[in-house]
């Protein structure tokens, strides 16, 4: 599995987690999110952590809120184009609309990424949006919830998010996670902002092999 990794945590408020994606060989792509996205300006802070995770090697992608397609796409684009200043190998498109209608818009929104593109709709949007991406989210949520959902397998370019999962049952979790698609993320962080730093996995020691 290939963890979709989002790390809204500021570089200098926690920079041993930074530290630790850089230097772990994970199969990963991590998800910058400087504010709500690229920020208004440069941020030296982001300039400094996504090159390190760039030297080694770890994918990454840049956030961008569509607002369910409330945003325009003028703005959407300015995103876009100011991700280029970061070392981000393609747009992690966050509050991804689901419905048919919608489809053209987010076509549109995404004709002018360079390099891999996410949607994150949260839910399993209309068929047509799994063509316009390396990676669908097709469930964001809890994992209270997504325990109780029928675990069915998803779409072949299908991610789930889970959050909010107690460390006894990350194990489950993630079993769970396995038989329905190939990426995604379990979490045992919680809030409103359950990617704020690593999960608990991630966070343990790293095992010195002899």
């Amino acid at each position: 599995m290939t963890t979709l990794l989002p790390l809204y945590v500021y570089p200098t408020d926690d920079p041993d987690a930074w530290a630790r994606v850089a230097a772990n060989r994970w199969d990963m792509s991590v998800v910058v999110n400087v504010h709500n996205g690229p920020g208004g300006r440069y941020d030296p802070a982001y300039g400094y952590a996504t090159a390190t995770l760039a030297e080694a090697g770890v994918p990454m992608l840049g956030y961008v809120d569509v607002g369910y397609g409330t945003r325009t796409l003028v703005d959407v684009r300015s995103d876009i184009e100011a991700w280029r200043a970061y070392p981000v190998g393609g747009v992690f498109f966050d509050q991804v609309p689901s419905d048919r209608a919608s489809l053209g818009w987010m076509t549109m929104a995404a004709a002018t990424v360079r390099g891999r593109i996410v949607l994150n709709p949260g839910v399993r949007p209309h068929p047509g949006y799994a063509a316009l991406a390396d990676l669908v989210c097709t469930y964001e949520g809890p994992w209270p919830r997504y325990r109780a959902t029928p675990a069915e397998p998803d779409w072949p370019n299908a991610a789930h998010i889970v959050y909010d999962v107690p460390v006894c049952d990350l194990a489950e979790a993630t079993r769970r996670l396995y038989r329905r698609v190939a990426h995604g993320l379990v979490t045992d962080l919680a809030g409103t902002n359950p990617y704020r730093g690593l999960p608990a996995p991630l966070r343990a020691p790293a095992r010195v092999v002899a």
